[in-house]
């Protein structure tokens, strides 16, 4: 188990969560109806593409990392092009804590 994250972090990095998550909901959103025909759709659109291709950066550039943590390395991919750097930054704080892998 994760050693525990001061609360002001945990308050953090939910509502970074959902705030991310949030975003790719809206942009998958306007990919169909009645949102692809609306005046925010191609914004969406391009929002969704920018925010794919920068997610799967973060997953190459923090690949070392993610491996080094006790989770699966599928789970904290997923995770990682979810959520980005909020979510490496949980994996960095897990491993440092741990001392990492020996």
């Amino acid at each position: 188990m994760p050693p525990s994250r001061p609360p002001a972090t945990q308050t953090f990095h939910s509502i970074a969560k959902a705030l991310i998550g949030s975003t790719w909901l809206l942009t998958t959103a306007c990919f169909f109806p009645p949102l692809e025909t609306a005046p925010l759709a191609e914004f969406g659109r391009t929002l969704f593409g920018v925010l794919a291709v920068v997610h799967v950066v973060e997953c190459i550039a923090f690949l070392g990392l993610l491996r080094k943590s006790a989770r699966p390395l599928a789970e904290n991919l997923w995770q990682t092009f979810l959520f980005g750097i909020v979510h490496v930054a949980s994996v960095r704080a897990e491993v440092e804590g741990s001392g990492g892998p020996a």
